[in-house]
């Protein structure tokens, strides 16, 4: 689909990446993908931190798109990480992600020798990916796996150069979200599941949320009470968010697709090293999610 401003609103999943054996198992992705728009997602990022990029080939990468791209069908916008060590094997791997029905990339600050990466370097770096992308371009800010914790002043600079249309504000704590917002206009994702409401509060335009892939129903609700105005359930629904975001967060992705596993929605396993939790903390996943799925 052409991808317009007014389709990048509400809140996202940032898919997971199905593994059996630790192979792709992506069969099982336009059942789920169904499921997720059935209960008010608005949008997908397939190969982002959740979708476990790190341990996909470019090769695979380009499967995963084309399988949810398929699945998604033009319903809804599909954005695709496309974050490499170097320069030009960004620019390659967005160029295949786009023919293989990316709207947009959502490209992760390079990090691999982070302490000789500064403001100039990110500028030059987003510069010719953005120049040579035949889709728009969205700055990923993921502190927590890059160490980089970008000044407001340089991704307010970044999202400056043409055919970067916003960012992905993944903090936990602090963050440039909301002063770079309140410097520039453009289109600022929340990353952060604790942190929704304090995101649109600031001026998001809606959050990518791990927690969606198992939760999208008080996800989508958080956000629809707080554009409904009505502050005091979206600040309700936060705090169970929150719970439920804190009792995933030992888990990381395992968490993630044990608790989809809950309620039914098969993810498959995570991909070596990555290891699924025990049966008690299986257990504890599953009573969380039960609370937080309650909460609506």
């Amino acid at each position: 689909m052409a991808l317009r401003e007014s389709d990048c609103t509400g809140v996202w999943v940032p898919v997971v990446t199905p593994f059996r054996d630790d192979a792709l198992d992506l069969g099982r992705v336009t059942a789920q993908v169904d499921s997720w728009i059935a209960a008010g997602i608005r949008g997908f990022l397939a190969l982002g931190t959740t979708g476990e990029a790190p341990h996909l080939s470019d090769a695979e990468c380009v499967e995963v798109v084309v399988a949810y791209a398929r699945a998604a069908a033009g319903r809804v916008p599909l954005f695709a990480g496309s974050g490499r060590g170097s320069t030009a094997a960004a620019v390659e791997l967005g160029r295949r992600l786009a023919e293989a029905g990316a709207d947009a990339l959502m490209v992760l600050t390079p990090h691999a020798y982070r302490s000789q990466v500064d403001a100039d370097t990110l500028r030059r770096h987003y510069e010719r990916l953005a120049s040579q992308s035949p889709v728009p371009v969205f700055v990923y800010h993921m502190p927590g796996m890059t160490g980089l914790d970008l000044d407001p002043e340089v991704l307010a600079d970044l999202v400056r150069i043409p055919n970067i249309w916003g960012f992905k504000d993944s903090a936990a704590v602090g963050g440039p979200l909301a002063a770079t917002l309140r410097s520039i206009r453009t289109l600022g994702f929340v990353g952060n599941g604790l942190r929704l409401v304090e995101g649109l509060e600031a001026g998001a335009i809606g959050g990518i949320l791990a927690v969606a892939n198992a939760a999208p129903e008080p996800c989508v609700a958080i956000d629809a009470a707080w554009r409904a105005a009505d502050v005091d359930r979206a600040r309700r629904l936060q705090a169970s968010a929150s719970e439920f975001v804190n009792a995933l967060q030992p888990f990381g992705v395992a968490g993630i697709k044990e608790a989809m596993a809950a309620r039914g929605w098969d993810a498959g396993t995570v991909r070596s090293p990555l290891l699924r939790p025990d049966p008690a903390a299986r257990l504890e996943i599953a009573r969380a999610l039960e609370r937080f799925l309650a909460a609506v």
